[in-house]
Formats: C-alpha cells, sequence, structure tokens
C-alpha cells in the first residue's frame, strides 16, 4: 500500500493524518514510505518519488551545503527552480486523495395541519334500526337525552333495546405534543365508526352536527341520505343545535317521515 491509497483509507474513515514539520524528541529514525507510480513523467520535470522524497527529507540527513534553513523547516538552496513543479505535484495528490462532501437532499416540508376543536361524539344504539352519532361540545349542559328520547318514542322505537356509547376528541390531551389536526380526527372516528359498525349492525346511521358529518363518515357525503355498504347515512342537526335553534325541528321531522313513513304515519 502506497501513501497515496493509505491516505485515502484513513479519509474514507473519519481519521485525519497529521505529518510533523521536524523530527520529534525520541521519535524513530524517519523512513521513506512507499509512493503511487509516477503517471507521466517528463525528461525535462524531475520524478515525483524524488521530488517528495525530498519533501521529506529530515532536517539532519540533508548537507549543510546544500540546505538554507529558515526557521524549523528545511529548503533546498536551489529551490526556486523547481518550487513550481513541487507545488504541481502535490496539489495533483491532494485533489486525488479529497473525499467530495456528501450532499444531502432536502427534506420536504410537510403543510401545517388544519386543528380541530375538542368535541364528543354521543352513541345511541336502537336495536336493529338506527345508530346515531351526535356531535356535542363539552361543558354544554343540555337535555339532549330527553330530545333523543322523544325522537324515538315518535318514531315508536322508545321499547327497542338500547346501548350508549362516547368518544372525545381529542383522545388524550398533551401540551407537549402536536396539535392533533383534521386528518387525524377523521381517520380515528371513521375507524371508530367502522368498529362500533361492526359490533352492532344498523340499518341506518344519523350523523348529527358537523363533527359527526366531518371526520366520522367513512364516504364523502353527497345530500342528506347516502348509501354505505347497504347502511343509510342520514345527516342532520345535532341535538344541541335542535335546542337552541328550535325551528330546525320541522326539518329533521320532515325528513324523518320522508325515510321512516311507516313509523310516522300516526
Amino acid at each position: 500500500m502506497n501513501e497515496l491509497q493509505r491516505t485515502e483509507y484513513l479519509t474514507a474513515l473519519g481519521v485525519t493524518s497529521y505529518m510533523p514539520r521536524f523530527r520529534l524528541p525520541l521519535a524513530a529514525e524517519p523512513t521513506q514510505a512507499p509512493l503511487p507510480p509516477p503517471a507521466d513523467e517528463s525528461p525535462q520535470a524531475p520524478p515525483r518519488a524524488a521530488l517528495m522524497a525530498e519533501v521529506a527529507t529530515p532536517e539532519h540527513s540533508i548537507s549543510d551545503g546544500g540546505v538554507e534553513a529558515r526557521g524549523d523547516v528545511p529548503v533546498p538552496a536551489d529551490s526556486a527552480g523547481t518550487a513550481p513543479e513541487l507545488g504541481r505535484v502535490i496539489g495533483s495528490i491532494t485533489s486525488e486523495s479529497r473525499v467530495a462532501p456528501a450532499t444531502r437532499a432536502a427534506a420536504p416540508v410537510a403543510p401545517p395541519q388544519q386543528q380541530v376543536a375538542p368535541f364528543v361524539l354521543s352513541c345511541w344504539w336502537l336495536g336493529e334500526e338506527v345508530l346515531a352519532v351526535d356531535s356535542r361540545e363539552p361543558g354544554t349542559a343540555l337535555p339532549v337525552e330527553s330530545l333523543f328520547g322523544n325522537i324515538a318514542r315518535a318514531l315508536g322505537w322508545h321499547q327497542l333495546p338500547t346501548g350508549r356509547d362516547k368518544l372525545r376528541w381529542p383522545l388524550a390531551e398533551n401540551p407537549f405534543a402536536a396539535a392533533a389536526g383534521a386528518a387525524d380526527a377523521r381517520d380515528t372516528c371513521s375507524s371508530w365508526l367502522e368498529a362500533a359498525c361492526a359490533r352492532k349492525p344498523v340499518k341506518s346511521i344519523w350523523l348529527m352536527g358537523v363533527q359527526a358529518q366531518s371526520y366520522c363518515t367513512p364516504v364523502n357525503l353527497d345530500g342528506p341520505v347516502n348509501d354505505w355498504q347497504g347502511v343509510s347515512l342520514v345527516s342532520m342537526p345535532s341535538l344541541t343545535e335542535l335546542l337552541t335553534q328550535p325551528e330546525r325541528k320541522r326539518e329533521v321531522w320532515h325528513l324523518l317521515r320522508k325515510l321512516y313513513p311507516e313509523q310516522t304515519r300516526r
């Protein structure tokens, strides 16, 4: 292995090579390291090995008549003619052993997600007929359960087996974590709805309120009534909106009479 290969290996391993300008105290006798074979040598230019040997020769091995001392570094007396060629040789070796800096591709910056305000989804099962998913805001004290019971009684479903469930968003409030976005809310709530329907199949799903319709639907809604795997997805106002805006109850009742004519006939 010659000196150039040794330098390349050390550079690839991240080891920096150093060479003292003079022989250190108690150091071993310096020896000439093998150099790479000459690439092209002309009769006018001295061999590269000779030039490198001239540079690496220690101070005490040069005769007094052929050296002009400048501080601690010995300089040949006739170096005026060989200085350009010496610089060319050293520059070529340096360029061959230099490692190109690694370029790192810039990582794409993801756009910020739209933050979602906390909300609660309350669910009621009425037998195998309906799964109602109602959007509620935390902290509101409204009789939403009484209103839903009145709707079930008006349809004649108040005696069916019932079930309840609740989903809070976000699932866990962590002030040190990044704010949950709309995509996260949509993935979580839609997966939760699919699992709830797989556990208790129903004929219709009522999506009541903006949050239920925006984040809980497994398909894109096109109108008040949509189909999802044979299940009717019905969009209507939330129970909170019906209590704060009583005039919208007529709108919901007309929709229920259109969807369930037999239950609303009396």
